[in-house]
């Protein structure tokens, strides 16, 4: 009798084994990515202080970034973490962080590495979730944190931030997690009315300080706002010839200049209006391209008013910075332009355009030689997509002393002594446009 009991006692045990067998494995399968600390001193600030290891707005400072853009707010600052390579590749991060304050004064966005280096633009963390989606599928994530304060705010702090890849969102398992960014060989294009920014002294809002023939832009989204000094997000803007002959190039036929340039700031009405994406983030009653600006001023939309409430005074929907708008397109005065968001195509070969004095732009030419006509120009930092590269003069820049050009844009050449990257892009054909 003995051995029955130890038999049965043995099936038992070896039954509840197999029972919970497949709860373990499953466990073991579903193992959540370990959180990884965001270094809050490695992070580039702008209004904003670290003071005995937490992140406030710098009460030094009276204004911070896009203070020219909403009166009632008292001071901005932001605060952007190094980019980190994440442990399995995903569409969804989760976001943590230990807070002091108001918590609703705390805006938290991320980013993804594109599968063509690039990235993808900035979107906002979910209210309620404290999840982040992005377009497609990533391995490297980067953080960027605003702050504001009005005057009758308790201090709000941060202490820490955690940053973990999370399971891919049903839209990308659908699409087996992919890339959602067209290869198409062109980025998408709208005729915007553009005015001058100014605000010589004053600061943007990724940190730069304005400087007198500045070349930059500002759009009304900070979806598309490039890190300070970076030219992740560039934009072509081309004059169409509606403002005469002054305004149109020094080409014969009068061919409309362009100008490559980095999107610096946010405005100039609002700060969440990427009318350049197909599902935008506000204003979904307006059309693709047609900023709330425009429509405010021309039909009345929204009673005539931004999204701050004030009356909204001209068209606008970039803004150009002195040396852009002076120099670059030679614009008597504010006008429509032509703008092209070339993040929003892949890049066949990017370059990001440099300059020995970081300030001055690089000419563009309508063919491989100095002795082609200038059609614009290519500012300090500008990401550009080069289709192909072809021998011309020899020209002596940052990057060396080479005979070849890179070609940018249709009619649009650059010496790539003065580009970084761009090396592998085929040669061009005759044939090509």
């Amino acid at each position: 009798m003995a051995r029955k009991r130890r038999t049965a006692s043995t099936w038992a045990l070896l039954g509840a084994f197999i029972l919970l067998a497949p709860w373990v494995a499953q466990g073991t399968a579903v193992a959540a990515p370990r959180w990884s600390e965001q270094d809050l001193a490695s992070t580039d600030r702008v209004g904003l202080t670290l003071d005995s290891g937490a992140l406030r707005l710098d009460a030094t400072e009276e204004l911070g970034a896009s203070s020219r853009l909403d009166a009632t707010v008292r001071r901005t600052g932001s605060a952007t973490f190094p980019e980190q390579e994440l442990e399995a590749p995903t569409d969804v991060i989760d976001v943590t962080m230990d807070t002091t304050g108001d918590q609703g004064r705390i805006s938290t966005e991320a980013r993804g590495g594109r599968s063509d280096g690039m990235w993808t633009e900035w979107y906002p963390l979910g209210a309620e979730e404290g999840r982040v989606v992005l377009p497609e599928t990533v391995t490297r994530v980067q953080l960027r944190i605003e702050m504001s304060s009005f005057e009758q705010d308790a201090d709000v702090s941060i202490t820490g931030v955690r940053v973990r890849p999370a399971e891919n969102s049903e839209v990308a398992k659908e699409n087996g997690a992919s890339a959602k960014i067209d290869d198409v060989p062109r980025p998408y294009s709208a005729r915007l009315f553009a005015t001058r920014i100014g605000l010589v002294g004053g600061t943007t809002a990724n940190g730069h300080v304005v400087r007198p023939d500045d070349h930059f832009v500002a759009l009304p989204s900070r979806r598309g706002l490039a890190t300070r000094g970076g030219g992740e997000y560039t934009v072509r803007v081309c004059g169409t010839g509606e403002l005469g002959p002054e305004a149109s190039g020094e080409t014969e036929g009068h061919t409309p200049r362009c100008a490559y340039l980095p999107v610096w700031d946010v405005g100039p009405w609002n700060i969440d209006d990427d009318h350049w994406n197909e599902e935008r983030q506000s204003w979904r009653g307006l059309e693709r391209g047609r900023p709330q600006a425009e429509a405010a001023y021309t039909e009345g939309y929204n009673g005539g008013l931004d999204g701050f409430g004030r009356r909204v005074r001209n068209p606008a929907g970039i803004d150009l910075a002195d040396g852009a708008f002076e120099q670059g397109l030679r614009l008597p005065t504010n006008g429509w332009v032509q703008v092209d968001y070339l993040w929003t195509a892949q890049y066949r070969e990017r370059a990001e355009i440099t300059t020995a004095t970081g300030k001055d732009p690089v000419i563009v030419r309508t063919g491989p030689g100095t002795h082609h006509d200038i059609v614009g120009s290519a500012a300090h930092k500008a990401n550009v997509d080069v289709s192909c590269q072809v021998s011309g003069d020899s020209v002596t820049g940052p990057e060396g002393t080479s005979d070849l050009w890179y070609r940018i844009g249709e009619g649009h050449y650059v010496p790539a002594a003065f580009a970084q990257g761009g090396s592998q892009a085929p040669r061009c054909s005759t044939d090509r446009p």
